[in-house]
């Protein structure tokens, strides 16, 4: 039971790190409450929508992703976040037409986001 519960806070932890990101680039955020979802919360700005699942562990959720990807609302596309992949994973997921990246990628798109801001604010004084 404690491993479960540790997983659990690991991922919330993974969720509430990428939406601040999104939020950062003017995102609009969706967390799922619905159990229905297979993803943990969805991201649109403009005409682009993604839905996006977040995983410690990306081995164990290939299931998972086979059938998110059934249930994708027309027009989106589904984004999985994990620690770390490899190049087949990379592979897997282009030839299943869905987007892998890192949460430290993730965490590196948020510093680049506020440096800038902080210029833009620099450059405004």
């Amino acid at each position: 039971m404690a491993k479960i519960a540790n997983s659990k806070k690991i991922i919330r932890g993974f969720i509430t790190q990428c939406t601040l990101v999104f939020k950062s680039y003017d995102y609009n955020v969706v967390e799922s409450k619905n159990k229905q979802n297979l993803w943990h919360f969805s991201v649109t700005k403009d005409d682009k929508k993604y839905v996006v699942y977040c995983t410690n562990s990306l081995e164990k959720v290939q299931g998972i992703i086979k059938i998110a990807l059934k249930k994708l609302p027309e027009g989106t596309r589904l984004v999985v976040i994990c620690n770390d992949f490899t190049d087949e994973d990379r592979s897997k997921a282009e030839a299943s037409q869905y987007t892998i990246t890192s949460l430290g990628t993730i965490k590196q798109y948020g510093v680049e986001m506020l440096d800038a801001k902080q210029r833009a604010q620099r450059q405004a004084s």
